[in-house]
């Protein structure tokens, strides 16, 4: 390997971790949150879906799986 595309790859590498010394600490981005709201309509959902084949299942039990 040529030194001068050793350089470039080592300064690329160092770029890409946002990192000037080779053993600064990198960032991790954090992950993005789940609105709360989102929770609440998945849980309603769910619910609400359990419920209906309850009632189903109540009314008309031959059609149950």
């Amino acid at each position: 390997m040529e030194p001068i595309v050793g350089h470039v790859a080592i300064n690329a590498a160092r770029d890409l971790a946002l990192s000037a010394l080779p053993d600064a600490p990198v960032l991790l981005e954090a992950e993005p949150r789940t609105p709360r709201w989102r929770g609440l309509a998945v849980a309603f959902l769910r619910s609400s879906a359990q419920r209906r084949a309850r009632l189903a299942n109540r009314l008309d039990p031959a059609c149950s799986v």
